[in-house]
């Protein structure tokens, strides 16, 4: 939904690879801080926390505006682009900091820029590496403890969770395991949703290196024995 780095994804030609690596690590940092930013905006903690949470907000916003701005400028085909980018779309025009609290649906809507994250894994070159599964194991862990925390801002007028209670549902999220609390909001849905998802793709991530490895392992030491005979 983000692109990624399959073929064909829409970002042709040396000036629009070149933005878009350029690019990257200030979306990551921007993604990272969107949980920070919607868990202020939610709680509403006023006084100077509340000034720096619509400076995330804007900047956060800002800086996903300019990638689609720069990408649409650069790539040859922009109806391929956006074909293959929709949530950059989505982002931009459905999550700008102006939207009153009234549409809240569409407020929650800032956190699919948390899929930005998921490209972590592939700045190791090898999802499967050591430094691939340590890049996706402190996803996870920001994950399960912003999300928490997200999640608890999102249920603050509905249920009374604290801040230790949030970080076990976000890990009996990740694990499908369950909890006694349920998303009530839809902001807390949207939680629910990426905290799940992120928690299911580290697991499956876990156990495909695990195989790899054990393959890997069986593969070398297959090639020895025939080597000694």
């Amino acid at each position: 939904m983000t692109g990624g780095t399959v073929p064909e994804n829409g970002v042709e030609g040396p000036r629009a690879i070149r933005a878009e690596q350029l690019l990257n690590t200030p979306l990551m940092i921007a993604a990272a801080l969107t949980l920070p930013s919607v868990a202020l905006t939610e709680t509403h903690v006023g006084g100077t926390l509340e000034v720096i949470a619509h400076i995330l907000n804007w900047g956060t916003y800002l800086v996903f505006a300019l990638e689609l701005v720069v990408m649409l400028i650069l790539v040859p085909d922009r109806k391929k682009y956006l074909k293959h980018h929709p949530v950059e779309l989505i982002v931009v025009f459905l999550t700008p900091p102006v939207l009153p609290a009234s549409l809240q649906a569409l407020r929650a809507i800032r956190l699919l820029r948390l899929l930005r994250l998921l490209k972590l894994t592939q700045l190791s070159g090898r999802a499967f590496s050591d430094r691939g599964l340590g890049y996706a194991a402190l996803m996870t862990l920001v994950i399960a403890v912003a999300g928490g925390s997200v999640f608890r801002a999102f249920e603050k007028g509905h249920q009374h969770i604290t801040e230790w209670d949030s970080v076990y549902w976000a890990v009996a999220t990740m694990t499908t395991l369950g909890s006694q609390w349920e998303p009530s909001t839809v902001g807390s849905q949207i939680t629910a949703i990426i905290v799940l998802l992120v928690g299911v793709s580290f697991i499956a991530l876990l156990t495909g290196a695990i195989a790899h490895r054990f393959l890997g392992f069986s593969s070398r030491s297959g090639t020895e024995d025939e080597s000694r005979q």
